[in-house]
């Protein structure tokens, strides 16, 4: 029976309206895929949202050489121009500086290990706080509270501010006061911050140009050491120093002390530390995983040639006690001694002090976009305006984090003491999140065997990064062999690093645990997509719709309501109907494939005439299928060519809940997981589209599919719907009820006739972006009917050349 279409009568008659409803509702079915049945099992699918590339709103602009330097850049600062003498002079002797520097690149080199194996599997900005989240999803929230507290506390910039400032004075000799240097230090912070904010592609072109000025200030400071040990010219002081002296007793003086050699060694980390600062920004970064695997290695050579070099070129030209007493001052009189009192205290202290502003820039650059994924996951206050990248196309909101606490670390403590505290204070805590990253990679290794690992890091080398991460969380509490007459007690940085954690662990219990059981709601996410794109997570008091746990089986259901509604049958009118207009479009096609029962053959003849079916229906110029399913009956058991898995998948039943397959978010998710990064960055710039081609394998008379028309379900009745996996997030879209929903249908559809169903559009000028569809039950179809078949094609479709 069919309707007439000019009148719209009811779809069944006044008799099949009380029995024929659409299933609408906040909620989502089992969790089992972005499309399955409540027939189905739940099936933990193959596709790791949490390891999906995910593009910036800003794009991907930063390529190799920028990649390089903001990792060497960050190593190349305070680390390589003032570390040196601080550490001197807490160990005491040279020989043994120098080993813990060899020591703390091997350290260096086992901690990278880890990270550019998590960097290569979870390609995504943010870091450790990504890597956390992945492996320690329980307890809920507890990880990226941890990491969004110590971002916070201790993600500022504030040394080599204070670095920038003593060689600026130092340069021109001037007095030195507490307040000056504290004025000069906030006036390069604020600089920068009001540079990154308002002109992004500016901040990366002068942060280039200062990485590649400190790299060749080192190897400038290298051949200069070379030339004073060879030529031995004669140098302008009163007292003519013994420069090898220091090489007859490299040992003399060492202090071996435990706690002294921890916080030594947490310099030592403190200086290698920017060779993963590629990790927060993996989403702006080309061809990430490729780009992160070279870059990270060839920075650490680098570096660790360098500091060798700039190590050797220090005690090689300025005497050992002149070295201790200089603190952070040793690479100016490294200068001063080489090239004189005028070039050599005044041009060359300058280059170090902008090698230093070089190294803020970066640091500010990658610590912003770690605040701001940890404000798009709803951690921080005014998580919508921290997380935009607006007015400037800049995470300005990550900026500002920044910002405020660097500024109350330069401004609060005293002058004297603060630089080595920094250091200290942010080491400490810093080894809980690398015992954390370190064990957590070997129990992925166990519990994710199945996880793509573009790199693989050395398992001996991981364990002995665990074991002297146990070793230096206990080494500052062993006394000092000679304790700073007048300075902090020697566990001080200790104490206050634990005081962090443990604020970290409170905040996280009264937030998540002790207020919503005080206050009877429970805390659930919900996401929001911003005007300028970026995708942000608000923590709210328990409002549906809640999260489905595949973990937890009370959170498979929620409230459902069926609703009597007016389908119209469009056989006859079919083509009235578009994509654009309507978002689905009935098309005549008559396929080779005509069983589907073999997977290998419907991929090698379906899948092409699928895809120039697309092409010509749509002109798109690429199309890319990333998935099919087969709806059957689960009972049917006929695919083959298939694992158990795959025919799990494969044969599922009809779904009779309202749905749209993927949010907005997840759509653009695909791109990049499907396609190479340069490909897909590019292809981005275009419009995209998913659009699900469904077909029947046999006259459909049992559980027909009705479609929405676009514009009369408008985005308030859509609700995102997260699927939270032990080790993965997923996201579809469920539907609102609203009685101005118009819904369409076609009787009996045939094999021969193919309905184009548009998942998702990236096009916001009043086309459809999207259709919301589900099956129904006829009541007419009696028992003897047999069961749907159909068979329906998911696709990436592109039109790059449409970009406005």
């Amino acid at each position: 029976m069919t309707t007439s279409h000019g009148e719209e009568a009811p779809l069944l008659g006044a008799q099949a309206i009380d029995n024929t409803s659409i299933r609408t509702s906040s909620s989502t079915r089992k969790p089992s895929g972005e499309e399955e049945g409540t027939r189905s099992p739940p099936d933990y699918g193959v596709l790791d949202d949490a390891v999906l590339p995910e593009e910036s709103v800003l794009g991907r602009n930063i390529d190799w050489k920028s990649a390089y330097i903001i990792a060497i850049s960050r190593v190349i600062g305070s680390g390589i121009f003032a570390v040196p003498g601080v550490i001197l002079t807490s160990v005491g002797s040279i020989g043994l500086s120098l080993s813990l520097w060899v020591l703390g690149a091997v350290v260096t080199a086992c901690g990278l290990a880890v990270s550019l194996e998590y960097g290569c599997m979870l390609p995504r900005s943010g870091g450790d706080k990504v890597y956390l989240e992945f492996t320690y999803p329980r307890p809920r929230f507890f990880a990226s509270t941890m990491i969004a507290v110590q971002a916070v506390l201790l993600g500022f910039t504030a040394s080599n501010c204070i670095i920038f400032s003593q060689y600026v004075h130092f340069a021109f000799d001037v007095e030195a006061r507490d307040a000056s240097k504290k004025l000069l230090a906030v006036g390069l912070l604020t600089a920068i911050t009001v540079v990154h904010s308002c002109w992004y592609r500016a901040g990366i072109h002068i942060q280039n140009f200062l990485g590649w000025v400190k790299v060749g200030l080192v190897l400038f400071m290298v051949f200069a050491a070379l030339y004073v040990v060879i030529f031995k010219p004669k140098e302008d002081f009163e007292e003519e120093p013994t420069r090898l002296q220091a090489w007859d007793g490299l040992w003399e003086g060492s202090d071996w002390n435990l706690g002294t050699l921890a916080t030594s060694l947490f310099k030592v980390f403190y200086s290698y530390a920017g060779l993963s600062n590629l990790n927060n920004v993996m989403n702006e970064v080309k061809d990430p995983v490729r780009t992160l695997k070279s870059v990270s290695l060839t920075a650490l050579v680098t570096a660790c040639l360098l500091y060798l070099l700039a190590n050797l070129a220090y005690v090689a030209v300025v005497p050992i006690e002149e070295i201790k007493q200089s603190g952070q001052l040793i690479s100016a009189l490294f200068f001063e001694r080489t090239f004189g009192p005028n070039v050599g205290k005044i041009f060359l202290p300058l280059a170090v002090a902008l090698s230093a502003a070089g190294n803020v820039m970066v640091v500010t650059f990658s610590v912003a976009r770690l605040n701001q994924e940890i404000a798009r996951a709803g951690f921080l206050p005014f998580s919508k305006l921290l997380s935009s990248s607006k007015p400037f196309n800049a995470p300005m909101g990550g900026l500002i984090v920044h910002y405020i606490p660097s500024l109350l670390v330069i401004v609060l403590p005293p002058s004297g003491e603060v630089y080595s505290f920094i250091l200290e204070v942010e080491g400490y805590p810093g080894q809980v999140f690398v015992l954390a990253t370190s064990i957590g990679l070997l129990w992925l290794r166990y519990k994710r065997p199945d996880l793509e690992r573009p790199f693989k890091a050395w398992v001996p080398a991981v364990v002995f990064r665990i074991l002297l991460g146990f070793a230096l969380l206990a080494a500052p509490f062993f006394p000092p062999s000679h304790p700073k007459p007048g300075g902090l007690w020697y566990a001080t940085y200790a104490i206050v690093g634990v005081g962090i954690l443990v604020f970290g662990v409170l905040y996280w219990l009264i937030w998540t645990v002790i207020l919503p059981r005080l206050g009877g709601y429970r805390l659930e996410e919900k996401q929001e997509v911003l005007d300028d794109g970026t995708a942000v997570t608000d923590s709210e008091d328990g409002s549906p719709p809640h999260a489905t746990y595949t973990d937890r089986p009370e959170t498979y259901e929620r409230p459902v309501e069926s609703h009597r509604v007016h389908i119209t049958d469009v056989t006859g009118h079919e083509a009235e109907y578009t994509l654009d207009q309507n978002g689905f479009e009935y098309v005549r096609h008559t396929a080779q494939e005509k069983d589907f029962l073999d997977e290998d053959h419907i991929r090698a003849v379906y899948y092409p005439e699928t895809e120039q079916l697309l092409k010509d229906v749509t002109g798109a110029s690429k199309i890319f299928i990333f998935d099919h399913t087969i709806r059957r009956q689960p009972s049917d058991q006929r695919t083959t060519n298939a694992s158990a898995r795959d025919r799990a998948a494969a044969l599922r039943g009809p779904v009779n809940r309202v749905h749209i397959d993927q949010t907005y978010r997840a759509s653009l998710s695909r791109v990049p997981h499907h396609l190479p990064a340069e490909e897909a960055s590019e292809l981005l710039k275009g419009r995209v589209q998913i659009i699900n081609v469904w077909r029947p394998i046999k006259t459909v008379l049992r559980d027909p599919l009705a479609i929405a028309d676009a514009h009369s379900v408008s985005e308030a009745e859509l609700v995102p719907l997260q699927l939270i996996y032990p080790t993965r997030k997923g996201e579809t879209f469920g539907v609102r009820y609203s009685p101005h929903q118009r819904w369409y249908y076609k009787h009996a559809l045939t094999p021969e006739e193919v309905l184009l169903i548009k998942c998702f559009d990236s096009k916001t000028d009043g086309r459809a972006r999207r259709v919301p569809h589900t099956a129904f039950s006829d009541p007419r179809a009696g028992d003897d009917v047999p069961s749907r078949e159909s068979i329906e094609v998911r696709c990436l479709v592109f039109h790059p050349d449409d970009r406005d």
